[in-house]
């Protein structure tokens, strides 16, 4: 039997940032991260939030989320964080049907991260051309 030669893999842990903004999208909901969400003010007196798809040359790169406090027939709501019972920043939308309509069944057993940026005052957008 042949001996094993061992060699040491050098492979770096990536630290997580709290300060970047992204949302992680899959298993039928998204959140949106604590940092993502200061860059709305006074998000969490928001309610709902109405999907936006935004196009390149007709394909779609970007999922626009407008914060509203009206509720209406294209409205959907979300939930903020809670970690211990206490509320904490970030939220989470839970939603199959937003998923699958840009991701179609893709993302029902996987997650993935993506960069967020704010649009206008209510709105965000997630860049789903670019993982993280």
């Amino acid at each position: 039997m042949a001996e094993i030669m061992w060699k040491r893999v050098n492979v770096k842990q990536v630290p997580r940032r709290g300060s970047e903004a992204f949302a992680t999208v899959g298993q039928g909901r998204i959140s949106i991260s604590a940092a993502a969400c200061k860059l709305i003010d006074n998000i969490y007196d928001f309610n709902y939030i109405e999907a936006h798809s935004g196009k390149v040359n007709d394909i779609i790169e970007k999922i626009g989320l407008s914060f509203s406090k009206t509720k209406t027939h294209d409205t959907l709501s979300f939930s903020r964080r809670k970690y211990k019972n206490e509320f904490v920043d970030g939220l989470e939308i839970r939603s199959k049907p937003l998923v699958t309509e840009f991701f179609g069944k893709v993302k029902e057993n996987t997650s993935t991260r993506y960069p967020v940026e704010k649009v206008d005052n209510n709105m965000l957008a997630i860049n789903i051309t670019k993982e993280l």
